[in-house]
């Protein structure tokens, strides 16, 4: 009986963990930077943050040789409403809060003006 008994309970606790292992988790959120300059010819370091947290800093290329690069590289983070915020050594964007799905994408625009 006590062999049954162990059995039963060695069979439950392995099909509780089969089925913790099994779950899916949420697809993670994203974000990404969208530098929109004036005309000039530059190329500027941002430094972007989310939620306050500094994830990284993307240089946008605008009229250089190789070509613009405006969009930055996409930043994970969950699914909820994140404030998203930038700067360079000389500027700052006002920060922008933002609401982003599991699954998807929210870009935050960064206008420029240089002369």
């Amino acid at each position: 009986m006590r062999k049954v008994i162990f059995s039963l309970v060695i069979l439950v606790t392995m099909g509780v963990a089969a089925c913790k292992s099994a779950t899916i988790p949420a697809p993670s959120a994203s974000v990404s930077f969208v530098f929109l300059p004036g005309t000039c010819s530059s190329v500027v370091p941002v430094h972007v943050a989310i939620d306050g947290i500094d994830v990284g800093v993307d240089t946008f290329k605008v009229a250089v040789n190789g070509g613009n690069r405006l969009v930055s590289r996409l930043y994970s983070t969950s699914a909820g409403q994140h404030s998203l915020s930038a700067h360079t050594d000389r500027y700052m964007w006002p920060a922008a809060t933002v609401s982003v799905g599991a699954g998807q994408t929210v870009a935050d625009s960064l206008p420029f003006y240089c002369s």
